[in-house]
């Protein structure tokens, strides 16, 4: 669209020598920011509430310094900390809030998790005991292809009406406090839910054998 673009944090993804005159890379966060009137992070935008995400970044970014340079600017970002929202001039896109991408999002999420289930368990994922924590959007997704493909499918939630829907689709409802009488025959495990919620009491219970996903707490274990 012919707009000039300023990149930081990208040192490990891009070479110094952009063929595009359109595209600069800069050498610190502060050229960056004040060159430009829209900032654009990644989503999520930060796994641990203190450095943006950035893997390909030379150097740890700080949410508090990124928000202190970001007066009368517009950012877009998923997962924007509310500190964000306190600052009025800042005005903020939410990706994670606008329903239609995070329905999408929640796509090829999907598909990556089977990927790596296909990839890395030591059995077919046909005939498979998976459980599912979480019955949001992308645990609704995985629910459905992990039982096209052949797998009982157990889906561990906490509201009443998301458990009925959950046996309503052929699934195994299970609630939270019912997950170690079933985990014992779990071959693959994958959390969606914003918490660490395999704890030490269903971890020590669960197969040597079996795989854990990780896609929300941060933790990852396998």
């Amino acid at each position: 669209m012919n707009h000039t673009v300023f990149i930081y944090g990208q040192e490990k993804y891009f070479s110094n020598n952009l063929s595009n005159e359109k595209i600069h890379m800069c050498i610190d966060i502060d050229s960056c920011i004040n060159s430009s009137n829209v900032i654009i992070s990644g989503m999520p935008l930060t796994r641990d509430n203190f450095t943006v995400l950035s893997l390909y970044n030379n150097e740890i970014i700080r949410l508090e310094d990124l928000y202190m340079k970001m007066d009368n600017k517009m950012f877009i970002a998923g997962g924007i900390p509310n500190e964000f929202y306190e600052n009025q001039t800042i005005k903020n896109i939410d990706l994670l809030k606008i329903e239609e991408l995070t329905i999408l999002n929640a796509i090829p999420t999907s598909e990556g998790t089977i990927k790596i289930a296909i990839e890395e368990s030591q059995k077919t994922i046909h005939e498979s005991n998976v459980m599912i924590f979480g019955y949001g959007r992308i645990g609704k997704i995985l629910c459905k292809h992990f039982k096209a493909l052949g797998a009982v499918v157990y889906c561990v939630a906490r509201d009443s009406a998301d458990l009925a829907w959950i046996r309503q689709e052929n699934i195994i409802p299970v609630k939270y406090n019912e997950v170690v009488k079933y985990i014992n025959d779990i071959d693959i495990v994958v959390n969606t839910v914003p918490a660490l919620v395999i704890g030490e009491k269903i971890f020590q219970k669960m197969k040597k054998d079996s795989f854990i996903i990780e896609l929300a707490s941060g933790t990852r274990r396998s």
